[in-house]
């Protein structure tokens, strides 16, 4: 039976505290037992975008120093911290920025960037879309493989835990092609051909609402971990006031054997789920910010998601919200302006460079605000 641990911490735990309540999530569940002396272990991160680093939004660099000291503390001669961060952020200035490469390599690990390392084809077994993945060598290759995420909700998945967060361990132009075929069915197949032997949840500051990056910081002073990802995220979701089966990748775990969707068969340890759970504030899923504003959108990512919201906040500031009447905006790989549309849509990204000639063409993965901007003002002129 697999176990997750819930552990409430103080109200602002420090360094210190912080490694109390990790060490204690981790002993709950096993402790670092698949830890030999010698054996490399990778810890994978949650850093998005650097710039947005903080509460909330990446994995706080305490609880990464808190992991490094317990898989040295257990003999590991190898700590690696292994990123890839999300479009338009480039991998070394997240960690920088985010505070994850300075405790790293105080702690006495290695970072490792996803973008610039060797690649490694893995098969997925019994795959519901994609039948092999291009994953990070070094992380799939470690003695080791622990995931370390943030809670938080998700515009596209509701919300994102140990799971969706192994999406960092690929290339960025593997993050395009989940988006391309299915990303739910792509996030099942990746945990099924890269298992971590342990998951520690990072809910010091969880995030609510415009997740997974421009939502609100919630102070839960919680860490959450467990040996087996799938129980977790049933577990996680609860934790966060969501049904498991409003989690479209944790359903299709669930019909392909990998786990229940009704907690049975899963010990939670530790906390009960009634005493750390809070009703997070659910993430907005529709992009258009008021009538008259039409997006087409399939299978966009959250960064072209995020400028889109970006751009409207930019608008509403300058006073030009209420001009953009009738405007179309078309983003994410498979969407396409329908036929008939009676006007000029907006083109986004990069991943739709085939339908520059279809409307106005924004390059960027994600564009630029002020490009988008600028293109927004002369479809509305």
């Amino acid at each position: 039976m697999p176990k997750v641990s819930i552990v409430k911490g103080p109200r602002q735990p420090d360094a210190v505290a912080i490694l109390g309540m990790v060490r204690r999530a981790v002993d709950l569940v096993g402790g670092m037992a698949d830890i030999e002396e010698g054996c490399t272990v990778a810890l994978k991160p949650n850093i998005v975008t650097g710039r947005l680093s903080g509460r909330g939004v990446t994995t706080d660099p305490r609880v990464i120093k808190a992991l490094i000291r317990l898989a040295l503390e257990a003999g590991a001669g190898e700590v690696l911290v292994v990123e890839g961060s999300g479009y338009g952020a480039p991998t070394a200035e997240a960690f920088e920025l985010s505070g994850i490469r300075e405790a790293a390599e105080r702690g006495g690990a290695e970072v490792v960037d996803v973008d610039a390392d060797d690649l490694v084809a893995v098969d997925v077994p019994d795959p519901l879309i994609l039948s092999r993945v291009s994953v990070s060598r070094r992380f799939y290759e470690a003695d080791v493989r622990v995931n370390v995420p943030v809670m938080k909700t998700h515009d596209q998945m509701l919300m994102t835990l140990g799971m969706k967060n192994m999406k960092g361990v690929i290339p960025k132009p593997q993050k395009r092609l989940f988006h391309r075929v299915g990303l739910a069915k792509a996030i099942v197949d990746l945990n099924k051909a890269v298992p971590v032997d342990l998951t520690v949840v990072d809910a010091i500051h969880a995030m609510e609402g415009l997740g997974p990056s421009f939502g609100d910081a919630v102070e839960m002073d919680i860490v959450m971990a467990g040996t087996d990802v799938y129980s977790l995220d049933v577990v996680g979701a609860r934790v966060m006031g969501f049904s498991p089966d409003e989690i479209e990748y944790l359903k299709l775990a669930a019909e392909q054997g990998l786990v229940s969707l009704d907690g049975s068969g899963i010990e939670v340890v530790g906390e009960p789920i009634d005493a750390a759970a809070r009703s997070f504030k659910r993430p907005p899923m529709d992009l258009a910010p008021q009538e008259g504003v039409i997006i087409i959108e399939k299978g966009a990512c959250s960064a072209c998601r995020g400028t889109i919201r970006s751009v409207f906040y930019d608008l509403e500031q300058m006073g030009l919200l209420g001009e953009i009447r009738g405007l179309v905006i078309v983003v994410g790989p498979q969407a396409e302006p329908p036929e008939g549309l009676g006007r000029r849509p907006l083109i986004m990204g990069t991943c739709l460079r085939h339908l520059e000639k279809a409307g106005r063409y924004v390059l960027g993965c994600p564009p630029n605000n002020d490009k988008m901007i600028e293109a927004i003002k002369e479809l509305s002129s």
